[in-house]
């Protein structure tokens, strides 16, 4: 019972993460009526993979099976959503790290900063050169 839960629960947050924050107007239903949407815009599929009855089964632990073909995109897509907040992350750490350089010395750290703005750059989506 407790493998089946916690399979649950790493659905759930999976799903949480594609879904984004609950808005004040959102019921629980609508909110999660949004990640069939989202499925689809973050795999780059031109029809949705997944339904939002498929995603209420997988909410409430009613699709058991780790590798139904949904279960699959919804990790896949959270996979893609991690890895957006973790590059987001890291661009903001080098912008901060940009901002005390030129604070501290600009002359001495222009390559430097150069080099950590496009970096910065390219991890938001901005592209470079």
């Amino acid at each position: 019972m407790l493998e089946k839960r916690s399979g649950v629960f790493c659905m759930r947050t999976e799903i949480a993460l594609i879904a984004g924050p609950r808005a004040w107007g959102d019921t629980k239903l609508s909110w999660l009526a949004r990640v069939p949407r989202e499925v689809k815009k973050l795999l780059g599929t031109e029809k949705e993979t997944i339904s939002f009855r498929t995603v209420k089964s997988l909410w409430f632990g009613e699709i058991e099976n780790p590798d139904h073909h949904a279960a699959r995109d919804v990790r896949r897509a959270a996979e893609i959503v991690k890895a957006r907040n973790d590059a987001q992350t890291l661009a903001a750490k080098y912008k901060t790290l940009v901002g005390a350089m030129n604070a501290t010395n600009p002359g001495i750290y222009s390559e430097e900063i150069a080099r950590l703005e496009r970096v910065a750059r390219l991890l938001c989506g901005g592209g470079g050169s």
